[in-house]
């Protein structure tokens, strides 16, 4: 008798979680499907040279959302097949591995993800103005200097955990969004010039750094530099 209650007890333990397992399931597919837009239509995707694209809204300028070349130097080119470049789409050039890397002006968006766990041994430079997606270099290992350009505009974690070089210095005008560069190990030097914006916790964890200069009319949240040791900070007049 107890063994047949034993088992008995079993089945209806394996009945009940079976169906706790089925509505778990059925909710995460209604969750998924209320999350996917049905008329969602991809871009159709062209392939020119190493490069492959997509129209953006305007239907006049486009998207590079892949790349396949091998270039120890890349330049991106402002246009594909007389169409300008005017984005750089999500993962577009993850992990590729670079002496030097070149961005040109005409480039208006680097979207998420697009320069992952990069490699740029050398040279790195951005455009003046730019908007830089979340998590867009992060991971990435680049040069011992790094220079934001003046205006950019550089959402949550763009160069989270990257291995940056020793100095960063931020160019007037640029908004350095909230853990932008979070637990970037190697920093040690940042110079923020006139008129830069700091957001919260833009710099957290950065253990090794040693010097922060900023100008006087720099915009900071107070915990910018949350969690950063021992640097130093230095508060110098607007440059002319």
């Amino acid at each position: 008798m107890k063994k047949q209650m034993t088992r008995g007890l079993s089945a209806w333990m394996k009945a009940l979680l079976s169906g706790v397992l089925i509505i778990l399931m059925l909710g995460s597919a209604a969750a998924f499907a209320t999350e996917v837009d049905p008329n969602y239509v991809p871009p159709t995707v062209y392939p020119s040279g190493d490069y492959s694209y997509y129209f953006n809204e305007d239907e006049a300028s486009i998207t590079i959302c892949d790349y396949r070349g091998n270039a120890e130097e890349l330049v991106i080119p402002t246009e594909l097949d007389g169409y300008p470049v005017t984005k750089i789409g999500y993962q577009a050039f993850s992990y590729v591995k670079l002496k030097s890397l070149t961005i040109p002006d005409r480039i208006r968006e680097i979207q998420r993800r697009a320069f992952e766990y990069c490699v740029v041994s050398e040279n790195f430079t951005l455009p003046e103005n730019v908007r830089i997606g979340g998590d867009a270099f992060s991971y990435a290992s680049l040069p011992d200097l790094i220079m934001i350009p003046r205006g950019a505009q550089l959402d949550r974690c763009a160069f989270s955990y990257c291995k940056t070089g020793e100095t960063l210095i931020v160019q007037p005008g640029a908004v350095i969004g909230e853990r932008c560069f979070g637990y970037s190990k190697q920093l040690k030097t940042v110079f923020c010039e006139s008129g830069s914006v700091l957001k919260a916790d833009a710099f957290e964890y950065c253990r090794a750094l040693e010097q922060v200069i900023l100008c006087s009319d720099v915009q900071m949240d107070e915990d910018a530099f949350s969690y950063c040791g021992s640097a130093r900070f230095l508060v110098v007049a607007p440059l002319r």
